[in-house]
């Protein structure tokens, strides 16, 4: 790697100001890691594309502490109905509150959700952010990256010990570490039309399943709509985009007058996911790792998991706490659950586009058969189809076979006197926590574990039922969370930092996932850890 004149050194450099790498630079200015964000666009970008939001991404706000700034603009658990093309219903999704502490699905407007991410690293004297700086180039050794930065100023190297690519479907670094989008691009194409319509009453997200032409209706923040509608067989993208197509679209739907369209566009869908989504110290996140079809919601809540799942890591690795082998378990954690999403997508859209009337007809005679079982209709009802959170299997979640490890740890309320907090808050950001529920978390535990989960600077909690015999100052009342203990006898849990399920916590049995930051860190045996780790 040759160094050049005009350097700048970092911990992580982020390529891209979206919603994921303005994510991934918030956690990372929560574990105080030094962060420089480069965005070749003057500002914000400011357009309304993602729509839908899910209790995952909202847990990410709450532990960077804006959850309170983003709560007022968003549309909590609007109904989801699918009709036929006789206007009657297929199926529809009125989830209840997730088992996370949030609304199971919801909408927002993406220009605010930015504006908040950029003004919270305002907190962070150690992050900065660089509009109008465009990465041209990238080249990486044994020891940093190195980018090519131009300005209109002129040009610089950012130096950077990791490199995080959120630059988009086109990403440009993907291109440069060589990393190939594996899939397909659906044939047809969306026109997407975001509208304002003063007073409107849009409660309900509408997939119209009409072969003669599948649109979809969503409302979003204060009094805009979004519409989309699909490019028929045959049918031109220019015609689809023109303004008199759009009034066409528009009439049987909405009075014309009362529409202010802030913004059109016709997009192709993709189902594609990168191969492999890191080379060597430059990872990719976001839709630089994968693009999906938006029927499912899908494309940036994945990409806020990405955030989540890679920010505490390189935390880890760069303060000493763990091993840079942890970084290996990126992808295989986050890939299955991409590709789990991108077919729900599919699938989803398989519903929503046939044109063909033969096969919409087919279709709805299966839906009729659907309703009329009763315990199919209330799981679609109840969201059941929804994704769960999870990660695939690794080193820092070894246990699956029990079925618990690797999912995500629900939220309940915590009380302490008069004092009430979802769990998280009691946790702390970034930590790790031994959890019992009815139990001492720590008297199952081995010596050595305990040493180590302290040296980590590990939260202990015990969370005791109200009135439960023995009560400590933690309780919890809440019966769906609590129902879910029963069921998955999960009394005694080891969670990690992103609040996923490492595995349980049995007497006599050593934590699994704690080995994999044994050779802690960075070779470090003088290190609290390594010393414990070392041990035997």
């Amino acid at each position: 790697m040759q160094m050049t004149p005009g350097r700048k050194d970092c911990a992580v450099a982020i390529v891209g100001a979206g919603p994921v790498g303005l994510m991934a630079a918030n956690l990372l200015g929560m574990a105080g890691v030094n962060v420089v964000v480069c965005e070749k666009s003057a500002t914000l970008l400011g357009l309304p594309r993602a729509i839908a939001y899910e209790p995952e991404t909202l847990r990410l706000f709450d532990q960077i502490g804006l959850y309170g700034e983003l709560a007022p603009g968003l549309i909590p658990d609007p109904k989801i109905i699918y009709l036929n093309a006789r206007g009657r219903r297929l199926m529809d999704m009125n989830p209840p509150r997730s088992l996370f502490g949030y609304s199971q699905i919801g909408t927002f407007y993406q220009p605010e959700l930015e504006r908040i991410l950029l003004n919270g690293l305002a907190r962070f004297p150690q992050v900065e952010v660089c509009f109008g700086s465009e990465a041209t180039g990238l080249a990486q050794d044994g020891h940093g990256v190195e980018l090519a930065i131009k300005t209109e100023a002129g040009g610089y190297v950012l130096h950077a010990q990791y490199v995080i690519g959120c630059d988009g479907g086109a990403s440009p670094t993907r291109a440069a570490i060589g990393s190939q989008l594996v899939g397909s691009t659906f044939t047809e194409r969306w026109l997407v039309v975001d509208t304002k319509i003063a007073g409107h009453d849009v409660k309900d997200i509408t997939f119209f399943c009409d072969p003669r032409r599948p649109a979809v209706r969503v409302p979003a923040v204060g009094d805009r709509v979004r519409f989309e509608f699909m490019q028929l067989p045959g049918e031109s993208t220019e015609t689809l985009g023109s303004d008199a197509k759009l009034r066409e679209l528009l009439a049987p739907l909405v009075a014309l007058d009362r529409v202010e369209i802030e913004r059109k566009t016709v997009y192709a869908f993709h189902a594609r996911v990168a191969d492999p989504w890191r080379r060597g110290l430059v990872f990719l996140a976001g839709d630089a790792a994968h693009m999906m079809p938006p029927f499912a919601g899908q494309g940036m809540n994945s990409g806020m998991r990405d955030a989540g799942n890679l920010a505490w890591k390189l935390a880890a690795v760069l303060r000493g706490a763990a091993d840079a082998a942890i970084l290996d378990t990126y992808e295989p954690e986050r890939a299955p659950s991409v590709r789990t999403m991108v077919n729900l997508s599919r699938n989803l859209g398989a519903v929503i586009m046939p044109t063909r009337p033969m096969i919409a007809r087919l279709r709805d005679a299966i839906f009729a058969g659907v309703s009329r079982s009763r315990r199919a209709d209330n799981f679609i009802r109840r969201g059941g189809i929804l994704p769960k959170p999870e990660i695939g299997r690794s080193a820092l979640s070894p246990g699956r076979r029990d079925g618990i490890a690797g999912a995500m740890l629900p939220q309940p309320v915590v009380s302490c006197g008069v004092e009430s907090a979802p769990l998280d808050r009691w946790i702390g950001y970034g930590r790790w926590c031994a959890l019992g529920i009815g139990v001492d978390p720590t008297v199952n535990i081995c010596p050595q574990d305990l040493v180590a989960l302290r040296a980590l600077d590990a939260a202990f909690l015990r969370l005791d039922p109200q009135g439960a015999a023995g009560e400590t100052g933690l309780r919890v009342d809440d019966g769906a969370f609590l129902d879910w203990v029963r069921r998955r006898n999960a009394q005694s849990l080891l969670v990690r930092p992103d609040r996923f399920i490492a595995e349980r916590i049995v007497k006599g049995r050593p934590l699994r996932s704690l080995a994999a930051l044994a050779p802690s860190v960075a070779g470090r045996r003088d290190h609290p850890v390594a010393k414990t780790l070392f041990a035997n």
